[in-house]
């Protein structure tokens, strides 16, 4: 029996989290079900499937410094939107089956939610996101953390996110781990509409490519650092926008690298650029999960990655993983991979496929929703 399935966002930019938000939505819509994504904000950096309904239930507030207090106006401006967003959804799609809250933004508003049938969706692991709060705050952090993660159940998108949310937290709440879904047959159609790769100076398979919006995280600046050090066979390209990017362009000049890396922006379809390169590197801090890990197995390309917490070491052999902060490391890896680049291929698991992954969150639901009901 088709059933409701509803998505809540900040926005839809092009981020990791809001690609699996639209591919898990389009397979979701390919099984017949009624699929609706709901934002805060009008930016739209990703297309739409025709058959997904969109929604924008205006929130654009900022607030700093963010006070994670219970008495503070920020949390009383959240249960606010928090029961707008409660009384348009109930006024314009019904009572979903699965609401399935993405980002610690929208989860810490969908807290205050009345409404059944929400399942958080981390995409990162808290332990990391929070490093300062927990350091400066533990004690208010961990409370906060716990109301936040604590008022509905929760999916990680690896098991080193879901077990660090253990960890920090304790068993406040249900759990599971479902990976980020690979949409293999778009994802090809998409790369197939072949970009100006000559018009960005780049040759088919004689570059490097790095996709990741600018900032601390992502690990720009060792990545650059270990680029320097590298035989420098072929160029660097960066896809992504961000705060840091303007601080990482001066890096390129200041390691005299900058004739060898491109700074491509913001792609709305990076799949052409991933395709056509000869190897993807990932060099964060930290991931959730490594969404564009997945993406370049899709496309057969070889691919490295920091062995950051908490996702790459779930979708990478040992031998294309280096500890994060090894720039030396990193930098013979990179001349290895690129010496002998299908040493370096990982086939995708075949188990990501979106249908299989939508099935996962549709039984998670389903024994939530049992479960209340029985009690």
């Amino acid at each position: 029996m088709p059933a409701t399935i509803l998505f809540i966002l900040k926005a839809l930019e092009g981020r990791g989290a809001e690609r699996m938000v639209t591919t898990l939505a389009s397979a979701y819509v390919k099984m017949g079900h009624s699929v609706h994504i709901l934002c805060l904000e009008h930016t739209q950096d990703m297309s739409l499937d025709a058959g997904i309904h969109y929604h924008v239930v205006p929130y654009d507030k900022v607030f700093s410094p963010q006070n994670m207090a219970p008495s503070s106006t920020q949390s009383a401006d959240y249960r606010t939107i928090a029961q707008r967003i409660d009384n348009y959804i109930l006024s314009q799609i019904g009572t979903p089956d699965l609401i399935l809250a993405n980002i610690y933004k929208i989860n810490w508003i969908m807290a205050y939610s009345q409404l059944p049938n929400i399942v958080n969706v981390l995409h990162t692991a808290l332990s990391k996101q929070f490093q300062d709060q927990l350091a400066d705050a533990p004690i208010q952090t961990l409370k906060h953390l716990q109301m936040v993660y604590g008022a509905h159940p929760c999916s990680c998108v690896s098991e080193g996110a879901r077990q660090d949310l253990l960890s920090l937290l304790g068993a406040v709440t249900q759990t599971t781990t479902i990976y980020n879904p690979c949409d293999v047959i778009n994802i090809k159609t998409k790369a197939k509409q072949k970009p100006y790769i000559k018009h960005f100076g780049l040759e088919e398979k004689q570059y490097i490519i790095h996709v990741a919006s600018f900032d601390t995280m992502k690990g720009h600046r060792d990545l650059l650092q270990a680029y320097a050090k590298t035989e420098r066979k072929m160029p660097l390209v960066l896809v992504g926008k961000g705060k840091l990017e303007a601080e990482i362009k001066q890096l390129a000049i200041q390691l005299g690298i900058s004739d060898c890396v491109r700074f491509l922006g913001f792609q709305s379809n990076p799949y052409p650029l991933i395709a056509s390169a000869a190897l993807m590197v990932l060099t964060s801090k930290f991931e959730g999960f490594g969404y564009v890990i997945v993406e370049a197995q899709a496309l057969g390309v070889p691919v490295i990655s920091t062995d950051c917490p908490f996702g790459p070491r779930e979708l990478l052999p040992a031998k294309n993983l280096i500890p994060v902060d090894d720039i030396d490391g990193l930098a013979t890896l990179i001349d290895q991979a690129t010496n002998n680049l299908v040493q370096y291929v990982v086939p995708l698991n075949q188990q990501l496929l979106p249908h299989h992954i939508a099935k996962q969150y549709s039984a998670f639901g389903t024994k939530l929703s049992d479960r209340q009901y029985h009690r």
